[in-house]
């Protein structure tokens, strides 16, 4: 079961995410105009772009007792080409979902796999301890477990009154 890296939040990256939410914002705008910017269409417009631009792998958000647990589907997808950012109220995905290349002398007939950048961005319910998070990805399924902050008691614990034997 690979483990994937989990990368700090840096310049390449968040210019990476930024290029692709640029390049679906122009994308949905152009289907904003198609229809004479029709009110109420925004989101319409917003989620046909990115299905023409991304993958963005189906999710399930989980909440357990002390951690948050995100699974997103990635069949075909190898560890080394996806990429995570975790902060303590989001989750970026970015990678690369590569076509296979047929044998010499194999003719594909048909292929609806899913191939081209993948992109998806969750923000959490709550926030969670960025440094603790771990990623795995097994069986087509990557799932990220993100713990939940550790929180300070409000009340210090009492304590025990030593046992003294006399002499």
């Amino acid at each position: 079961m690979p483990v994937v890296r989990i990368h700090p939040w840096s310049s390449p990256l968040r210019e990476q995410a930024d290029r692709i939410r640029t390049q679906i914002a122009e994308r949905a705008y152009e289907l904003a105009a198609r229809h004479g910017y029709a009110p109420g269409r925004e989101l319409d417009d917003w989620l046909a772009a990115e299905a023409q631009l991304v993958w963005k792998p189906e999710m399930r958000l989980e909440e357990h007792p002390r951690e948050l647990v995100l699974k997103l589907r990635l069949p075909g997808v190898r560890a080394e080409d996806v990429r995570f950012f975790v902060a303590a109220e989001r989750v970026l995905l970015l990678g690369e979902a590569r076509a296979e290349s047929a044998a010499e002398g194999v003719r594909v007939h048909g292929d609806e796999f899913r191939y081209g950048p993948i992109f998806r961005e969750v923000w959490l319910p709550q926030a969670i301890d960025p440094i603790r998070a771990k990623a795995r990805l097994s069986d087509g399924v990557l799932t990220l477990v993100l713990p939940k902050p550790k929180t300070e008691r409000s009340t210090p614990r009492p304590r025990r009154a030593s046992r003294t034997t006399p002499a």
